[in-house]
């Protein structure tokens, strides 16, 4: 048998004390980091549930995080009052709480968190992003309190299906172009169970916007996560960002796969996800012309600097339609600070965008609500019906270009037409 194992079976014998491991063994598996934030009915629970089921404490506490990024800035005395708990909590069982500085899946990468052939796990199904650095996340529900309480949790190693990418996008696409088209592509449980592993000189094309952009949906079609092995781009980035260099964590040559796709990047063209699936991605010729009424760019998957800036660039010397709600989020205060040095805010804010502090509020409907018969164009996660106010209003999803060009008209439009 070959001891050849892919980036997943490296990561998983690893944090399992394992020579060699592969898909279908199961493992108690000690995570480098175990990521939370703020929610009701989610991190307040699994605090009692350690405080008055198991009577125990976080047995780990310098291996956790919690992001305060929800109800921000606080609207209620309730909400207010939540995170004051939140604050108590995470102080007696001495972990680390971030809050004020944006959504905890981008502030984790800018603080350098991610590290190549770590392994991370989230309550959330948008902690994928850090698998652009070379990182393994995982998304884990009743088994996070195990990660909290024992340190490690059991885990079945999965498959693994590589995705080759070449050549370079094409003006007006990215990444959240290509995981609309993959996720169109392979369905819901298209890659049930899975790994997939993006490699290719497609892949080591993407700046680390476009990857994050891709993997925060990535579970969509089924998969347990996503990850770009370490390279020189996700290797400088975690430089800048830990102060120190990072050895890669690769596959191994000869590594067996449980399948293979393959994308030509300078194929791809702009997709958008319908209302009715997030797997219902189409061509935006088949939904150009679509009325809208409200747009947002923002969240973990499209906040980012490039986001704002190709944005800026459609909007530059433009107005949105009247009448027509662009809001625009940037994902963390550092880039919301770069991209007010740069100008590129007041691009936005002078064509009639609304511009807000960073926050998840804007992406699950606690602001910006629709109302019943209103249509969006959105970079947010998901659009399941009420995602963004009344769950008879509707939501199409695409990328920040898709939403600056479809705000100029009230309509969704091809960016390309703009660029």
């Amino acid at each position: 048998m070959s001891s050849a194992m892919t980036f997943c079976e490296k990561v998983f014998a690893r944090t399992a004390g394992e020579r060699h491991v592969v898909p279908g063994d199961f493992l108690w598996v000690k995570p480098d980091l175990v990521l939370m934030y703020d929610y009701p009915g989610i991190s307040d629970v699994h605090a009692r549930i350690l405080r008055d089921e198991l009577n125990v404490n976080v047995r780990y506490p310098d291996r956790c995080k919690m992001f305060i990024d929800h109800f921000v800035p606080p609207s209620s005395v309730k909400e207010a009052d939540f995170h004051n708990e939140t604050r108590k909590w995470t102080n007696g069982q001495g972990i680390e709480l971030i809050e004020n500085k944006g959504i905890g899946h981008q502030v984790a990468a800018e603080m350098g968190l991610a590290k190549p052939g770590s392994l991370i796990v989230h309550g959330d199904l948008h902690v994928h992003v850090l698998g652009a650095l070379g990182a393994l996340t995982i998304s884990l529900q009743d088994d996070l309190v195990s990660a909290y309480a024992l340190g490690e949790f059991w885990f079945e190693v999965p498959k693994t299906i590589r995705v080759n990418l070449t050549g370079e996008f094409p003006p007006g696409t990215g990444g959240r172009d290509l995981i609309n088209k993959i996720l169109r592509d392979l369905g819901p449980d298209g890659a049930l169970g899975a790994v997939l592993e993006f490699a290719g000189n497609g892949a080591e094309n993407m700046n680390m916007d476009e990857r994050m952009s891709l993997l925060s949906e990535v579970v969509f079609c089924g998969a347990y996560t996503g990850v770009f092995p370490s390279d020189e781009i996700s290797l400088k980035y975690l430089r800048e960002r830990a102060g120190t260099d990072l050895e890669p964590v690769l596959p191994d040559p000869g590594a067996k796969y449980a399948g293979a796709m393959a994308y030509n990047l300078p194929e791809l063209e702009p997709y958008v996800v319908s209302p009715s699936g997030l797997c219902d991605a189409k061509p935006i010729g088949e939904v150009a012309g679509i009325s809208v009424q409200q747009g947002y760019i923002g969240s973990c998957a499209n906040g980012r600097c490039s986001d704002l800036e190709i944005a800026a660039r459609i909007l530059k010397g433009r107005k949105i339609k009247e009448g027509f709600r662009l809001f625009v989020v940037p994902s963390s205060k550092e880039i919301m600070s770069e991209a007010i040095e740069n100008q590129t805010l007041s691009v936005l804010a002078e064509a009639g965008a609304f511009i807000s502090s960073p926050s998840c509020d804007y992406c699950y409907g606690k602001t910006q609500c629709l109302s019943a018969g209103e249509t969006a164009i959105s970079t947010g996660t998901l659009n399941v019906p009420g995602r963004m106010g009344s769950a008879e209003a509707e939501i199409y999803l695409g990328s920040a270009a898709v939403v600056a060009a479809s705000a100029i008209g009230g309509e969704i439009r091809d960016p390309r037409d703009f660029l």
